[in-house]
């Protein structure tokens, strides 16, 4: 169930995908920074008897390979190419985090693929919030275990949160956990994202024409009531905000219920 059994070259580099479920709709789900497809595993269940469901792993991060240089244009063209080679109708696309702006350049620049977007805690920031290129965090040195074991017991939620259990955050350490040279460490390319993008999403935020439903947990550290305001502000189109309360930034591990009831419009 949790694995990406199809691939496509996207550029040079090849993105794993999978396709799951029984609906007649397609829905693609997004990951986050230095995530994977499974930030969304406590969903599939469910969301795979109504939908057939698109999981991906971005470049850079899970089972997908790596670049030399990461952007949302590349990210988006990505999600364009596995929409394409899936399904000839447009998709309902939810994307989380980092995720849900990468959607929202999906939906902006090939609107022919997205029939509404979905986004769960996302930061739109506004310009005195804009990360500034000498902001930017020099690159993360990778970390090493010296076993799988110990890699999945140090894994951690970045933002750290309150929910799920630890132990519903299992299946995600060891997706995430591969052995190198140096020991054990974690898929993701330490060096994505490479650049600030907020001037970019925020001019295609105007440009969106499909239903936006923008939702963020009432804990979150991430996303919140002043972002969601901000958001309205800038798009045109139809815009449902939901909050989910008690969540945290990783709603659809916390909160997996109330994700599932946002998608299926309950």
């Amino acid at each position: 169930m949790f694995e990406l059994d199809q691939s496509i070259e996207v550029n040079g580099t090849t993105v794993r995908y999978a396709v799951n479920g029984q609906g007649s709709r397609h829905l693609m789900l997004v990951h986050g920074a230095r995530a994977h497809q499974l930030w969304f595993y406590r969903m599939f269940e469910d969301l795979h008897r109504d939908w057939r469901v698109i999981t991906v792993d971005l470049s850079g991060h899970g089972m997908s390979g790596h670049r030399a240089f990461y952007s949302v244009e590349q990210w988006s063209a990505e999600l364009a190419a596995v929409l394409r080679a899936v399904t000839s109708e447009p998709a309902v696309v939810a994307g989380h985090s980092m995720g849900s702006r990468i959607a929202v350049a999906l939906a902006a620049n090939e609107p022919e693929l997205v029939s509404e977007l979905i986004m769960f805690d996302g930061n739109i920031r506004s310009p005195e919030k804009f990360t500034q290129p000498g902001e930017r965090p020099a690159p993360t040195e990778p970390k090493y275990y010296e076993s799988k074991d110990a890699a999945v017991q140090r894994f951690r939620l970045v933002p750290m949160q309150v929910g799920p259990d630890a132990e519903h955050l299992i299946p995600l350490a060891e997706y995430s956990a591969i052995q190198k040279p140096q020991g054990w460490s974690w898929r993701h390319d330490w060096k994505s994202p490479a650049e600030p993008y907020d001037r970019y999403i925020n001019a295609l935020v105007p440009k969106l024409t499909q239903p936006v439903r923008f939702v963020y947990g009432t804990a979150s550290q991430v996303s919140g009531v002043e972002v969601a305001a901000y958001f309205v502000e800038l798009a045109t189109t139809q815009v449902e905000v939901i909050a989910i309360e008690g969540g945290g930034h990783h709603l659809m591990l916390d909160k997996p219920a109330e994700c599932i009831a946002v998608i299926q419009g309950r």
